[in-house]
């Protein structure tokens, strides 16, 4: 018999916290990047955990360690939302490229 937790124990969503801006005269290339860097950085870390977090919890469902579906079924669906954002970065990235490089100087 599968053992169902209530919704309530899945819990919030953190919502998506913008690093702070570096002071404009700082100027430090060797530290550790701020700004879209460290965001982009930070989603593909993001991403990862999500991905192996998925991953496990499907190798426990296939290998009878857990019942809990619903529980894979939330990771596989996180992964999933943060794999098409890291793509619509990347898409986005590249239309970005693309328009700058074929701006006239």
């Amino acid at each position: 018999m599968m053992v169902m937790e209530p919704l309530a124990a899945v819990g919030r969503l953190a919502p998506l916290s913008l690093p702070a801006a570096a002071p404009s005269g700082s100027g430090s290339l060797a530290g550790s990047p701020t700004g879209f860097g460290q965001l982009l950085r930070e989603v593909v870390g993001q991403h990862q955990q999500d991905h192996a977090a998925a991953e496990t919890a499907v190798r426990e469902l296939a290998t009878g360690q857990t019942q809990n579906l619903h529980t894979v079924a939330l990771a596989v669906a996180k992964a999933d939302i943060s794999f098409r954002l890291l793509l619509e970065l990347r898409n986005r990235l590249s239309d970005a490229y693309q328009e700058v490089t074929r701006m006239q100087v």
